[in-house]
């Protein structure tokens, strides 16, 4: 049981550093780009950790990088989509996404209990649960080919939002 908590407790720990690394990596590239390579990179990582069981020395460093890059990923989205709406709607279109990540995360942890429940094999269960990550890999770059960001607001922008 203590192996199993300590295995737990690094995917949140390399959070900061995953955080930190995509943030740096926006400002210098692509941010679209860097954070759809994020979720690509968290859908092979959470993969390989369930072809790790056999090891767990292993297995704590694909759950350490799944976590860096997952929270790096994750932490992103707000950013990335307030470049995204324009300044009328920025705060509507930030709230309605992380809303909606809401549900994703309360769906995928009773997917994970069901399909653990349907006595899958851990290479089964986490390939399953890597396909939202792959989704959203794809779903930023349709989004970054469909359509650029957003300019910041303009003079003019801010001051008709300040006389409303």
């Amino acid at each position: 049981m203590s192996q199993a908590s300590i295995i737990t407790a690094l995917f949140p720990l390399g959070g900061g550093i995953g955080v930190l690394i995509l943030g740096a990596l926006m400002d210098k590239l692509n941010p679209n780009k860097v954070v759809a390579v994020g979720w690509l990179l968290t859908g092979v990582f959470v993969c390989l950790v369930g072809f790790s069981t056999h090891n767990l020395l292993l297995m704590g460093i694909m759950v350490f990088i799944a976590g860096s890059i997952m929270n790096g990923a994750q932490s992103s989205m707000p950013a990335l989509a307030a470049g995204f709406y324009p300044t009328q709607g920025r705060a509507t279109g930030v709230a309605w996404m992380l809303g909606i990540g809401r549900f994703g995360g309360i769906l995928g942890a009773f997917s994970g209990a069901f399909l653990m429940q349907a006595q899958l094999s851990f290479e089964t269960i986490f390939s399953l649960l890597a396909i939202p990550a792959f989704l959203s890999a794809i779903a930023l770059l349709v989004k970054y080919k469909l359509g650029q960001r957003q300019p910041a607001a303009s003079q003019g922008d801010v001051k008709k939002l300040q006389k409303a």
